[in-house]
């Protein structure tokens, strides 16, 4: 097997794990900051059993050369891990999908303004149908919690733009141990906001499996670059947004509005088309 095969697969993979993610915290029924709390926990475990497989008698070096940028990775993304939970527990977990799958668009706008990289007419193009898109989606949000929900949606996608950016600038230093941070954040953030730690069986057996399938997704998104241009990973981005608005449609019974349907046609799509363009291009 080549390596641009086994990068397009790692990716694959990556994004198929991550999908059913929201529908298990969606099924825990739980206060969100509980949620955040043992998810965090289990997360954090889960990266430092997957750093003492790959590295063994090196994971201790391992963490300890992500340095202070590692760190600040780690709470950066934590942040974003933990608007996200917030984000479905307030809206749809189909709506919250669409607003966070901008994230390739939302990674170059962020490195045109830290890194100074100037986006290609046709990313600015899709850039503005996109953003058009999620304000059809957020423009259905008659009640208060739902626009509080896609705000959150809007925050976890802006913090996941800022964080690959910083991912790519440090591309030289291995930042899956920085996703230890990134869990460690989440419980700290739990600990402080719940107003209780007790969860049924059942709501702990969905954050355990959701935790682990997080901290295997994560590995392999992170891992899938060193194989493949980062627009060809880029491509797989829309079809977990399809694969979960799916799920939340055939296990949560989600309605959407005629809103989030339309909005949501014109992210993906765009989405697609651009992925597939950017793809192209960098193999030219």
């Amino acid at each position: 097997m080549n390596n641009h095969l086994k990068g397009l697969l790692i990716a694959f993979f990556g994004i198929l794990v991550l999908a059913p993610e929201g529908i298990l915290v969606k099924l825990a029924n739980a206060d969100s900051f509980t949620v955040l709390f043992w998810r965090g926990i289990f997360f954090t475990i889960s990266i430092l059993v997957i750093l003492l497989i790959s590295y063994r008698t090196r994971t201790l070096d391992e963490i300890k050369g992500i340095g202070k940028r590692g760190i600040f990775l780690g709470f950066l993304t934590g942040f974003g891990g933990a608007t996200f939970i917030l984000a479905i527990h307030y809206t749809s977990l189909a709506k919250t999908l669409v607003i966070i799958s901008a994230a390739p668009l939302m990674v170059a706008l962020v490195s045109f303004i830290l890194l100074g990289e100037k986006p290609k007419l046709f990313t600015w193009l899709a850039m503005l149908i996109v953003f058009t898109g999620i304000y059809i989606v957020m423009s259905g949000d008659t009640s208060g919690l739902n626009l509080k929900g896609s705000l959150f949606a809007l925050a976890s996608v802006t913090t996941g733009g800022f964080s690959f950016t910083l991912l790519r600038k440090y591309k030289e230093v291995n930042m899956v141990p920085a996703m230890a941070v990134n869990g460690l954040f989440i419980t700290l953030i739990g600990l402080l906001f719940a107003e209780s730690l007790t969860l049924s069986s059942q709501s702990m057996n969905y954050i355990i499996i959701s935790s682990i399938l997080v901290a295997i997704s994560f590995s392999l998104i992170t891992i899938a670059p060193r194989f493949i241009p980062a627009p060809e990973v880029a491509i797989f981005f829309p079809m977990g947004t399809v694969i979960g608005t799916f799920l939340a449609w055939l296990i949560l019974k989600e309605e959407l509005s005629s809103n989030a349907i339309y909005g949501g046609v014109v992210v993906i799509l765009t989405l697609f088309i651009h992925s597939i363009y950017s793809a192209r291009q960098s193999k030219n």
